[in-house]
């Protein structure tokens, strides 16, 4: 069956069921897990479904359960960016990729001497409170919707940079390395790693659910990985494999407050 009928099978589904699983697209349609993960985050980029942990919902269904996603996932960000300034050391010249979770990491350094370059705007404005952060603004074509400077003059700037860390988004994580949906985006990253003597991906659970179309790098080329819960089987024996240090930093308080409200 081509994806496009099981899109619509799915969708057929949902518009009876609001709910649906991976398992449960397995079995209607005798595919794999990866293939029903794809065909969710296909309806997900077209806005047509909300994916949720093992399945999917549609965006008028369940409003409690969305709505509990979203905060678990800020909860998350915020941990997930308190672990990552306590790699941070003073005098340190650090890297900074466009993220909402690294972005979230200037709340936590601002008593860290330190010299920041990165190519998002957000990330220079928030920076900017602290007088101890000296802060360097990559040049290049603005991306209004995310908010960043990309394209050949951002990475011809990046020649000229070695630094000590590099704090990595991640739009999807898979056994085969990390991913983007946008070129421009994957080729930047790329270059962004070339650049540092440690790399530390941040990224909350949900990206490693996800599978784009154009490659950033492999695993092997990740020393850190900060998350909020252990990434699936795959991405663990790849992780094992290359001697990936990996922190899992859990989200207990939305967890235990979910529980409490259902």
């Amino acid at each position: 069956m081509y994806q496009e009928h099981r899109l619509a099978s799915i969708k057929t589904y949902l518009s009876s069921h609001k709910s649906i699983m991976l398992e449960e697209i397995c079995e209607m349609f005798g595919v794999s897990k990866d293939t029903a993960r794809r065909d969710l985050v296909k309806l997900e980029e077209r806005g047509e479904i909300i994916r949720v942990k093992g399945g999917a919902t549609l965006p008028s269904a369940n409003r409690n359960l969305i709505e509990y996603q979203e905060r678990k996932t800020t909860v998350s960000k915020e941990k997930i960016a308190l672990k990552a300034a306590l790699f941070v050391q003073d005098d340190y010249d650090l890297l900074m990729d466009t993220s909402s979770t690294i972005a979230l990491i200037a709340k936590y350094i601002e008593n860290k001497r330190v010299n920041v370059i990165t190519n998002s705007i957000d990330l220079v404005d928030l920076l900017g409170e602290h007088t101890e952060i000296n802060t360097f603004l990559l040049p290049g074509k603005f991306n209004r919707k995310n908010r960043n400077l990309t394209g050949p003059r951002t990475i011809e700037t990046l020649n000229d940079f070695k630094v000590d860390q590099l704090f990595l988004g991640a739009c999807g994580i898979s056994g085969e390395g990390v991913t983007s949906p946008d070129e421009e985006e994957a080729f930047l990253k790329k270059k962004m790693i070339s650049c540092a003597r440690q790399v530390i991906l941040l990224a909350d659970f949900s990206k490693f659910e996800k599978e784009f179309l154009h490659r950033v790098c492999d695993l092997a080329d990740i020393d850190l990985i900060i998350t909020d819960q252990s990434p699936n089987e795959t991405v663990m024996e790849k992780i094992k494999e290359h001697n990936i240090r990996l922190f899992v930093e859990e989200n207990e308080e939305v967890e235990s407050e979910y529980n409490e409200k259902n």
